[in-house]
């Protein structure tokens, strides 16, 4: 055989070993095991179903659909090429949602389309639909890393704008993001036993092409005591100034979220919502992903290999 094509191999088995090797906080990376399904009541938070990849297995991801006129969880999947699709029927032929999982890949794909939701635009009455996906994660001490690496590829395969010159952006969007969730194992701080949420905004209608500023949701929105906390852009979007995608743009994501916790945790003591607190005190304990559709747009998010990777 060609030294050199032995050597291009041994180089590529190795570096493949060391890929296998990396460590991986994300419970279940590949959808593997499919999701349990809350109902769409946001007050009921209780599970109503499942989306089965495999009818043995106990899914790790819960599915979120809240204030959706539709259950997703009472629809068959088909099975095409490895591809799990579920979808709940919206209106005529548009579906209200659908999931398609594929666990060779490592993909998943969330289309959540408000204009089976409302006639026609969203009024401010009405509460706006979420459709997002969340799992506890490996328990990561940040006082034992010294880097945090979050890695993924995603892209938004699809979006419409139903909303037109009638939109309000101050009060209407299509925001899909990607949360870690965070809780506080220091029996010694004040802030013992909290939780809060730090975010990554991957598109936003109001921001396509443009960088994001800081956001923070506060408490009375999420409830339970948490809120979130969301960096500028510029400092997570790779290569692009901190401008979010456009749409059918890939992304490839590798990101140090460690550098991300400490100003984020001064920014909740400021706002006091948290007491005084340092990053070692921190732990991450689980992810949420997805949309929170606050106006009538139809939109899709493609996302795969998952990875959480403490140092």
């Amino acid at each position: 055989m060609n030294r050199r094509i032995l050597t291009a191999a041994l180089l590529a088995l190795v570096s493949l070993s060391a890929a296998a090797q990396e460590p991986n906080a994300f419970r279940d990376p590949l959808f593997s095991k499919g999701f349990a399904v809350i109902c769409p009541d946001a007050a009921a938070d209780t599970v109503c179903g499942a989306l089965l990849v495999d009818s043995t297995a106990t899914p790790v991801w819960t599915l979120r659909q809240y204030n959706s006129k539709f259950n997703i969880a009472k629809h068959e999947f088909d099975n095409v090429g490895n591809r799990y699709f579920f979808a709940a029927p919206g209106n005529g032929n548009l579906l209200a949602k659908s999931v398609t999982v594929n666990p060779v890949r490592g993909s998943l794909k969330m289309e959540c389309n408000g204009s089976a939701e409302y006639k026609g635009i969203r009024r401010s009455y009405q509460p706006w639909i979420h459709m997002t996906a969340g799992a506890p994660t490996d328990t990561v001490a940040l006082s034992r890393c010294t880097s945090l690496k979050l890695s993924f590829n995603y892209k938004i395969s699809s979006y419409e704008d139903c909303m037109g010159f009638l939109a309000n952006k101050g009060f209407h969007a299509a925001t899909c993001r990607l949360q870690l969730v965070l809780r506080n194992n220091n029996r010694m701080s004040p802030a013992y036993g909290k939780m809060f949420r730090l975010g990554l905004i991957l598109f936003d209608n109001r921001y396509i092409g443009a960088a994001c500023e800081s956001a923070f949701i506060k408490k009375d929105i999420i409830g339970d005591g948490e809120f979130a906390v969301y960096p500028k852009s510029s400092l997570y979007m790779p290569g692009s100034n901190g401008r979010l995608p456009k749409v059918r743009q890939n992304v490839e994501m590798n990101v140090d979220v460690l550098p991300l916790v400490e100003p984020a945790l001064k920014m909740a003591v400021t706002e006091e919502l948290l007491p005084e607190t340092r990053t070692s005190d921190w732990e991450v304990v689980g992810c949420d992903l997805g949309w929170e559709m606050t106006g009538t747009y139809n939109a899709c998010l493609d996302i795969k290999k998952l990875q959480l990777s403490p140092r």
